[in-house]
């Protein structure tokens, strides 16, 4: 057929492979558990001829499978004379019409599952290692396979009471938690991935630029209220020497909170490789929240030990002569309003 839908009055879900394409995509195939810690369907050997799998739920294929008491299956002898990997899986039939734990045999490495959505579909419990010759599996020699299967993300509103299920994904508001078993846990808000902006340079209150063919980008990522940053500029022509400090634009709609002074690590090398310096950038709320303020160095006041360090502001002209060629680059974090 061309089209269809369903369910409605006069076109219900006939059959299993209408059912089974439907539930596909209500939930992935896998075991219903909060924590692979627990048992659910978790397959144990004890060195008889079977293995153990504990009660628990599943969805394979889009089929419900449910366990509800300790199953013992049968283990296939290994008359070779090579070690052999098999595998307990949970194997849904579109022709037997029903889905059963069932065990597997491979080779030297273990089976391949079928993955026939309108035949035969398998989800893998466990690995089972069986000596050759032996008829036997011990419990070092059966690797737990399990695939899990979750909810999706729930809604919630903050002091709800709902429990912290461990593993659960949670979205109150714009952000997103996590349960841990005990409380809720912040895991991320809504941000940028990346941004790019071009910086606006000023000093003394006059705006300024590193000559028209300069490379002036900045690149950031935001977090929540976090914001990365990273300002590079590579200069083609010598900035008039200005006596207020060196001060560049933040990411347009991202101001500075005025709760701290936010510090960048900045980075200056010329072209010839005479002067190179580091030193400490800052947003300065006090004057501007969309503005990193200061670009700081520290320097002596003499030549001995016990000479005094101060902090000074980087300006265009002081105490390099920035000039074609020279590389200047900023790089930090700062928190917004």
């Amino acid at each position: 057929m061309a089209e269809f839908s369903a369910p409605f009055d006069e076109s219900p879900i006939a059959t299993q492979s209408q059912w089974s394409r439907m539930a596909r995509r209500w939930g992935l195939d896998g075991i219903h558990a909060e924590d692979p810690a627990q048992t659910g369907l978790k397959i144990t050997g004890s060195g008889t001829g079977t293995v153990t799998m504990e009660p628990g739920e599943a969805f394979v294929n889009g089929f419900y499978y449910l366990n509800d008491t300790v199953k013992n299956i049968d283990i296939v002898p290994n008359g070779g004379a090579t070690t052999r990997v098999d595998t307990v899986v949970l194997r849904a039939s579109m022709s037997a019409k029903s889905v059963i734990a069932a065990y597997k045999t491979g080779g030297t490495s273990a089976p391949t599952l079928s993955t026939d959505e309108n035949g035969v579909y398998e989800i893998p419990l466990a690995q089972c290692t069986v000596a050759a010759g032996s008829s036997v599996v011990t419990a070092v020699n059966v690797a737990d396979r399990r695939w899990f299967t979750d909810r999706g993300a729930i809604a919630g509103v903050p002091g709800d009471g709902r429990p912290a299920t461990k593993g659960q994904l949670r979205v109150e508001g714009t952000s997103l938690l996590i349960g841990d078993g005990a409380t809720w846990r912040w895991l991320a808000s809504p941000g940028i991935a990346e941004g790019t902006y071009t910086p606006q340079w000023s000093a003394g209150g006059t705006n300024f630029h590193w000559g028209t063919e300069a490379i002036n980008r900045g690149r950031y990522q935001v977090t929540g209220r976090r914001v990365d940053l990273n300002i590079d500029v590579r200069v083609t022509s010598n900035p008039p020497g200005y006596p207020g400090p060196i001060e560049v634009s933040l990411p347009p709609g991202y101001p500075c909170t005025t709760a701290n002074r936010s510090l960048f690590l900045w980075n200056y090398s010329s072209a010839t490789g005479d002067d190179r310096a580091q030193g400490v950038a800052m947003c300065f709320p006090p004057e501007s929240t969309t503005k990193i303020g200061r670009l700081r160095y520290g320097a002596t006041s003499g030549d001995s030990i016990n000479s005094r360090v101060t902090a000074y502001n980087l300006l265009t002209n002081q105490p390099f002569d920035i000039k074609t060629g020279d590389i200047l680059t900023i790089d930090g974090s700062y928190w917004t309003a």
